[in-house]
C-alpha cells in the first residue's frame, strides 16, 4: 500500500478552495490557503516519486522541501507523444514548466512552488508562523497545487525513475579493447 496518498491531496485542495471561495481578504484565510496548497502539492509530488520507485526514505529525507522534491522529480521520466503514434520517455521535470495562470506567463509550477528561493515565506513554518507571508498570491498557488494533481493523474501509471544510458554492446566492446589494449 502506497504510504503518500492523492486521495489526501485532493482533499486538502477542496478544503483550501472552500476557504478561498469563503474569505481571501484576511491574512488568516490566505495563510491557510497558502499552507494547504503548499501541502497537498509536497504529498503529491512525493506520491509521484514513491510511484517512480524511489524508497520511502529518500523522500522522507527531503522533509517539507518543495524545490528538492520537484529536483527529484527531474530524476524521473514519463512518456509523451513526441510525433504522431510515437512515444517518447522524457524528464518529469516538464511539471516544472506547467503554467497555472495563462494570464501571467511566469506563473508556471516550479516558480511558485520554488517561490522561497525568490524572497517568499518559506514553507511550511514562515507560511503557518508570523504576522505576514511574503510573495505569495493564494489563488495561483492553490491553482498550481490543482495542477500538479491533475498532472499526476494523467501520467501515475507511466512514471518512473531514469534508467542511466548504458552503451551500446559495440561501443562497450570498443571500450574494452581500448582498455585491454592500454593495459597489457
Amino acid at each position: 500500500m502506497p504510504k503518500f496518498n492523492m486521495g489526501f491531496s485532493e482533499k486538502l485542495i477542496s478544503a483550501a478552495q472552500f476557504v478561498a471561495n469563503d474569505d481571501l481578504d484576511s491574512v488568516d484565510a490566505k495563510r491557510t490557503v497558502l499552507y494547504l496548497s503548499s501541502l497537498a502539492s509536497e504529498i503529491t509530488l512525493k506520491a509521484l516519486l514513491e510511484k517512480a520507485g524511489k524508497s520511502i526514505k529518500e523522500i522522507r529525507s527531503r522533509g517539507h522541501c518543495l524545490s528538492n522534491l520537484l529536483d527529484d522529480l527531474g530524476k524521473c521520466e514519463i512518456q509523451a507523444q513526441v510525433t504522431a503514434g510515437s512515444l517518447r520517455w522524457v524528464p518529469a521535470s516538464r511539471l516544472r514548466f506547467v503554467t497555472v495562470d495563462k494570464s501571467f506567463s511566469d506563473a508556471m509550477v516550479g516558480k511558485l512552488l520554488t517561490g522561497e528561493e525568490r524572497g517568499a515565506s518559506k514553507y511550511p513554518n514562515e507560511v503557518r508562523y508570523g504576522e505576514h507571508v511574503k510573495g505569495y498570491n493564494p489563488e495561483h498557488m492553490l491553482a498550481a497545487a490543482r495542477v500538479v494533481l491533475d498532472w499526476a493523474r494523467e501520467h501515475w501509471n507511466e512514471i518512473r525513475l531514469k534508467i542511466p544510458n548504458t552503451p551500446s554492446p559495440k561501443r562497450s566492446q570498443n571500450l574494452k579493447k581500448t582498455k585491454t589494449a592500454a593495459n597489457p
